[in-house]
C-alpha cells in the first residue's frame, strides 16, 4: 500500500509539472503532501507524516514566494 501511495504522489507531481511547469510541480507537491499526511495519520506512520509535513511546509513557502514575486514584478 505504501508503494501505491508513493507512486500516486509521483504521478501527481509529474502531471503538475507537465501541465503547468514549475508552479504545477509545486502544486503537485502540495497535494501529494496532504495525501501523505492523511495516509500517515491513518497508518500511524510517524516518518511518513514528518516528511509529508516538511514537503507541505516547503511547498507553502514556494507558493508564497511565487505570488510575492508575481505581485512585485514590474510587468
Amino acid at each position: 500500500m505504501k508503494r501505491n501511495i508513493l507512486i500516486t504522489m509521483a504521478i501527481l507531481i509529474l502531471t503538475g509539472f507537465a501541465i503547468s511547469g514549475f508552479f504545477g510541480a509545486i502544486g503537485g507537491i502540495f497535494i501529494a503532501a496532504i495525501i501523505g499526511m492523511i495516509y500517515g495519520a491513518v497508518k500511524h506512520s510517524k516518518p511518513f507524516i514528518k516528511w509529508s509535513a516538511a514537503a507541505l511546509a516547503i511547498s507553502i513557502v514556494c507558493i508564497i514566494l511565487f505570488y510575492f514575486c508575481l505581485v512585485t514584478s514590474p510587468m
